[in-house]
């Protein structure tokens, strides 16, 4: 059998892990996988069934393999890998979404030689900002209780059990003292999310913080909303709070994903994010604003943002 030329495409499996895997990253795996891929979801079935539900195309091979905190499930892991290498003639490319899974892998791979684990990085190409009918925008509004001359800001994570939202509830309360009607929204799963909800009233005399489930899926909530704030990961200071459900940590345990910190650029929202989280060639979007921890500075920059939103939208 002649050998495959250079140009003959390459089939990759592609390693995703439950324990730092949301619907930002699920979606993305969805979206670039190709026929001839394996998508290979290390946790449990009911998580790995969300792919399908999420525009994996049905004719790509989608294993789900237990859970990957024990030794029982590396070892599941590893027996996976090799069920899927060994058919292969030609070795195929191994594509880690996130530093745990990469970690899990080269784990499972131990010395095997010639079988590089590559890490998904930032992408170049902005996701696909969905296309709107008329009048969602302000059903979604209704629907989240923001009043029209209300800033609605998305606190987003990947994946949200490893926010801390207390930083940014001191910044928006702290600006909406000042005045700016900022109303933060961020999802159930973030680790005292009625805790935090409550502080926003009681230290702004406002209303309180949105609590909803959509922020899991930024496309579905940030074209109704005025700006997203993505915070460094909140699992370093608090680990024990900010562990939700995912159990163990990163192999890398400071990296951030910036998947919601691109679903804000590609939805054309302005995006206050940590100076910390790698954006790639992105960076210097003109709608990013950088923040590290000065908790005034930020709702400085959450004033002059309202201010130049209310001008813009006169």
């Amino acid at each position: 059998m002649p050998a495959p030329t250079d140009s003959a495409p390459r089939a990759t499996i592609r390693i995703v892990c439950f324990e730092e895997a949301g619907e930002c990253t699920l979606a993305r795996v969805a979206g670039e996988a190709l026929p001839g891929d394996t998508v290979l979801a290390l946790g449990p079935e009911r998580w790995a069934l969300d792919l399908p539900a999420l525009g994996l195309d049905p004719a790509i091979r989608l294993r789900s393999v237990g859970r990957t905190t024990s030794l029982a499930g590396s070892w599941s892991a590893a027996r996976a890998l090799e069920a899927e290498l060994s058919p292969q003639r030609d070795a195929p490319r191994l594509l880690a979404y996130g530093p745990r899974a990469a970690a899990i892998v080269r784990d499972a791979l131990g010395a095997r030689e010639g079988l590089p684990v590559d890490l998904a990085g930032v992408p170049d190409a902005l996701p696909s900002a969905p296309i709107w009918p008329e009048g969602r925008r302000a059903r979604i509004r209704r629907e989240l209780g923001l009043a029209p001359h209300e800033f609605g800001v998305v606190i987003a994570g990947e994946p949200s059990e490893w926010i801390d939202p207390s930083f940014a509830m001191r910044a928006f309360a702290m600006a909406r003292v000042a005045g700016v009607p900022l109303r933060p929204i961020f999802s159930p799963r973030t680790p005292g999310a009625a805790a935090a909800a409550a502080f926003f009233a009681r230290a702004s005399g406002a209303s309180g913080a949105i609590v909803d489930a959509r922020v899991d899926r930024p496309w579905e909530i940030l074209p109704a909303v005025e700006a997203a704030f993505v915070d460094a990961d909140g699992a370093l200071g608090r680990p024990v709070e900010c562990s939700g459900w995912r159990s163990g940590r990163a192999a890398a345990a400071d990296t951030v994903s910036p998947l919601p910190a691109l679903w804000a650029l590609a939805c054309a929202r302005p995006l206050f994010v940590h100076a910390s989280v790698e954006l790639g060639v992105h960076a210097s979007h003109p709608l990013v604003v950088r923040f590290d921890d000065d908790v005034a500075a930020v709702a400085r920059a959450a004033q002059d943002f309202a201010r130049s939103a209310s001008t813009a939208s006169r």
